[in-house]
């Protein structure tokens, strides 16, 4: 991994800086959910120590007595059916004494009118329908006891039917008619009923023939009634009445509060919460709230606008486990639900409070109590998400100004490695960091690399200088030796002395053409040539000095005009096809081949039967190294290839060698650009 990139990912670390931020983001949100909670709770029980003591009579005295009515949203239609009844689930039960009988009350009121639907389960063999269809005796017919109690009387009604349908109820005294509706099902019949105006209380029963055939004088009653006669009356309790009002005048803002019997009926509502328009929170905003509120919060179901019933179970754990708390999936609403119980009053000699009468339930709305404050976690964020971007931004810009500065370095090192003869001046070394101590110490390295490769290039000139006297003093004391008078052992010594001092001058002789030519191809002259016809004159020349070899031309392009030193050329050619020669045996071919490519025309020399070591590839044109097996007679510097090098650079190209595919041979190209 690069360097940049190992900042960058290290720059990575920073979020925990945000991450940090956000637990701690949360912590003050669960703090200020238990100091809400907490508030309300003391509400709650001032509320229920504050209240009247009327109230907790009432409360007392009503439980079990008490038909809640429903807040209805439209006048429901007199069908027999519940489906425009809300929380028709919720209704008061009475059964027979041997539950052979059962009578589901619900109680409703739209703008002053209150409406009763009554749900009659009779697993009997006879249906009241049919019951009623076979006598005449109104005394005896199955159906409904209803009295009515109101600011204007009391009245009874006997509702029974021998068909499903509409009906006008008639009270036994007369004067006061009622709309209704019957409708059987599997189970019984429905009774839906209009009452009539100012209502206050009622009491309701259901009559059933027993379970024998009709005629029988046994019946099964079920509701508030005895027999057939006036019982318990059920005090209808209005949302409008003294408690919901006070209650409504108690409760603090953004709160509400329900009066709730200890069986969970709902006996005062101070009304519902006037909710904030949810359209002045971003998306955004309510992402992030729902995010830093805790996951495991449960969603809060839409209640209805006025219940009528908390579960009794819910009112238990209220109690034992502190608020209950809900979010809204939709916006950054929660809610917490909490219940503090109403005891009964203590009577003077009573040493411990009352027994649980009721209980005061309590509900508030939080518009995301933090992020809607004081905005706290909407600036920590900005914040924080500009301190990691800044953070990221500065270590990937020194990461990178660093890997630049290294890469540069590097850069000249190579050039360096390519240029020994020359110490560069590489960047970064006036620096007083690592990378300018790195820097610095290369520089010695390479100078001193640099020193011995010029020490190296001038041995040979030097060699050859200092080896030419001594050279030339032993050649003239062998000549002078051998003309005089030897035996032959003593001639056989002076011919191996002259063959090395032969060898000796071939040397010297060499090193000494790498010197001039390096001073010749300042002094050169350059023209313009068509390479292709300079190789044709060269190629029959080698052909006439090696007439046993074979030595091949292919000519790639027409046309290879070139401005170079034409004698160079020529000297280099001649050193590559004599170490192709030099290098294979008599039975294998060498070939030169001219070719064009991008802008450099491509002269190679190729000879099959040898294959170049895979080690010594980079160091084959180097001064005085030589791959070749030692013949008699023969001395190998090394230099032949070296001058092939010194021609290439000095016409601004290169040379280079490679074995062919398959074992095929070795070839060396000499890439040489276009100046005309």
């Amino acid at each position: 991994m690069r360097l940049r990139n190992q900042l960058l990912a290290l720059s990575l670390l920073t979020l925990l800086l945000p991450w940090s931020g956000w637990k701690l983001v949360q912590e003050l949100e669960n703090f200020l959910r238990e100091a809400e909670e907490n508030a309300l709770l003391v509400s709650a029980r001032t509320i229920s120590h504050a209240m009247p003591a009327a109230f907790q009579a009432d409360l007392k005295l009503a439980r079990g007595r008490i038909l809640p009515l429903r807040q209805l949203d439209t006048a429901p239609v007199i069908d027999g059916y519940l489906a425009d009844w809300p929380q028709a689930d919720q209704r008061l039960v009475f059964t027979s004494p041997a539950d052979n009988l059962a009578l589901d009350v619900l109680a409703g009121r739209y703008q002053g009118h209150f409406y009763l639907a009554l749900k009659v389960t009779d697993p009997g063999d006879v249906s009241a329908t049919s019951f009623n269809t076979g006598t005449s005796e109104a005394s005896r017919r199955a159906g409904v006891m209803l009295y009515v109690q109101s600011n204007r009387g009391q009245h009874s009604y006997m509702i029974a039917s021998e068909a499903p349908g509409p009906m006008t109820l008639n009270s036994q005294g007369g004067g006061t008619r009622l709309e209704g509706a019957w409708m059987d099902d599997a189970e019984g019949y429905t009774l839906e009923v209009a009452l009539p105006v100012g209502v206050e209380r009622i009491a309701v029963g259901a009559v059933a023939p027993a379970f024998t055939m009709a005629g029988v004088s046994s019946e099964r009653y079920a509701g508030t009634l005895d027999g057939r006669r006036q019982g318990d009356w059920l005090e209808l309790v209005s949302r409008e009445d003294e408690a919901a009002r006070w209650l409504g005048g108690v409760v603090p803002d953004n709160s509400r509060a329900w009066l709730v019997q200890g069986d969970g009926w709902v006996v005062a509502d101070s009304g519902p919460l006037e909710t904030g328009d949810d359209s002045e929170l971003t998306w955004v905003q309510r992402m992030i709230y729902q995010a830093v509120a805790d996951s495991r919060m449960q969603l809060r179901q839409a209640p209805a606008l006025w219940p009528v019933r908390f579960e009794p179970g819910t009112l238990d754990s209220l109690f034992t486990g502190g608020a209950s708390w809900r979010r809204d999936a939709d916006s950054a609403a929660v809610y917490s639900l909490v219940a503090v119980p109403v005891r009964a009053v203590k009577t003077p000699g009573e040493t411990r409070s009352g027994e649980i009468i009721g209980a005061v339930v309590m509900e508030t709305r939080s518009e995301g109590m933090l992020l809607m404050t004081n905005r706290a976690l909407g600036r920590f964020s900005l914040v924080a998400l500009a301190l990691v971007f800044i953070l990221a931004a500065g270590l990937w810009l020194f990461a990178t100004l660093l890997s630049r500065r290294v890469q540069k370095l590097s850069a000249a090192v190579n050039r360096a490695m390519d240029d020994t003869a020359h110490a560069p001046e590489l960047p970064s070394a006036t620096s007083g960091d690592e990378v300018g101590e790195l820097a610095r110490n290369t520089a010695k390295l390479l100078k001193a690399v640099s020193e011995y490769t010029a020490y190296l290039q001038n041995l040979a000139g030097r060699l050859s200088h200092e080896l030419k006297t001594p050279i030339a003093i032993t050649r003239s004391s062998l000549e002078n030796l051998a003309s005089r008078e030897l035996d032959a052992e003593s001639r056989q010594y002076l011919e191996r002395a002259r063959e090395g001092l032969d060898r000796q001058a071939a040397i010297v002789a060499a090193m000494s053409e790498a010197q001039r030519l390096e001073g010749s191809v300042r002094s050169t002259e350059w023209e313009t040539i068509d390479l292709a016809g300079m190789l044709k004159h060269c190629v029959a020349g080698y052909r006439a000095v090696h007439p046993s070899r074979s030595i091949g031309l292919e000519l790639h392009t027409g046309d290879c005009r070139i401005r170079c030193a034409p004698e160079l050329i020529a000297q280099a050619l001649d050193k590559l096809v004599d170490n192709a020669i030099g290098l294979s045996g008599t039975n294998d071919d060498v070939t030169i081949s001219l070719r064009q490519e991008d802008s450099d025309c491509l002269l190679s020399v190729a000879n099959t039967g040898t294959r170049l070591p895979d080690v010594l590839h980079g160091q084959l044109f180097d001064s005085l190294v030589s791959l070749r097996d030692k013949k008699a007679g023969r001395s190998h510097l090394g230099l032949g290839l070296h001058i092939v090098k010194l021609v290439a650079e000095a016409h601004g190209g290169s040379v280079d060698a490679r074995n062919l595919p398959q074992g095929a041979g070795v070839e060396f190209t000499l890439h040489l650009p276009y100046r005309l």
